[in-house]
């Protein structure tokens, strides 16, 4: 099963991060999930951390649309995502951000059914100026706690990663994402939770063991909890508890096959 959004625009499911917030200079993010889209109508929200930091559908509406909030916002746009009504879509948005420059760069992976995640084209659509505007609220579903665009169709698995302190998820403090951070973050973050399993890293010591947080919402589950396994420097603490409004779908997110993770084992270093 899964949850379908977009009976109502109000459709989406919120919480608060109080210790990890998004778009902090010098901090990276990472946000995944599965989107089955019934329609696709521009604007409508896959998810935002407050009202302003966004991926919603693109006016190419098989294409989606990221804003980082600033003074002036920045927004980059997807080249290659392809979305289609009636497809699930794994996709995973990997965010670095620094005030000065200023800099935003996304690097965004994408696989329909249970076909391994790739590498989508990000272009930068608008400059942004002045320095970011944090938020601690996430939504999926929508844009902002009391948004009015849902996502048309079903959710399922939703992971949300934040770095709360410099160095935390990526190496890169310049906003720039180098090729072995994304290498690493697609080996160790992006697959293992495709595949639906735990990402790597967090037992690894590969990245920061004080400054990473994780919550996972399984919405292939009747009023899911969202589970953090990290907060912090702290593995396993409070988890997460928000009313999904949105009405329990009988379809479910496909189950990708474990064995194409052989070919990518982290190098654990």
């Amino acid at each position: 099963m899964s949850y379908t959004f977009g009976g109502t625009t109000g459709d989406d499911l919120t919480w608060t991060e109080s210790v990890s917030p998004w778009g902090a200079t010098q901090r990276s993010g990472l946000i995944a999930g599965w989107w089955l889209p019934t329609t696709l109508t521009a604007g409508r929200g896959l998810w935002s951390v407050g009202t302003s930091h966004r991926a919603v559908i693109a006016s190419t509406t098989s294409e989606v649309d990221l804003f980082f909030d600033r003074t002036t916002d920045t927004q980059h746009t997807t080249s290659g995502l392809n979305l289609v009504v009636g497809e699930w879509h794994f996709i995973a948005f990997l965010m670095n951000n620094f005030n000065t420059g200023p800099v935003t760069n996304w690097k965004v992976w994408r696989s329909i059914g249970t076909n391994i995640p790739t590498p989508v084209t990000v272009n930068q659509t608008a400059a942004g100026s002045g320095n970011a505007t944090s938020s601690t609220i996430p939504t999926v579903g929508n844009v902002g706690a009391s948004g009015t665009v849902a996502f048309q169709g079903d959710i399922g698995r939703f992971d949300y990663f934040v770095g709360t302190a410099a160095n935390a998820f990526l190496d890169n403090t310049n906003g720039s994402i180098g090729v072995d951070s994304e290498r690493r973050a697609f080996e160790q973050v992006v697959l293992p939770i495709w595949a639906g399993q735990f990402p790597t890293f967090l037992g690894s010591g590969t990245q920061s063991n004080n400054g990473i947080t994780h919550v996972i919402w399984d919405l292939d589950l009747v009023n899911p909890m969202g589970i953090s396994l990290r907060n912090g420097g702290t593995i396993i603490t409070n988890n997460r508890q928000a009313t999904v409004n949105a009405v329990v779908s009988a379809n479910r997110r496909p189950i990708p096959q474990h064995d194409p993770l052989n070919s990518f084992n982290p190098r654990r270093r």
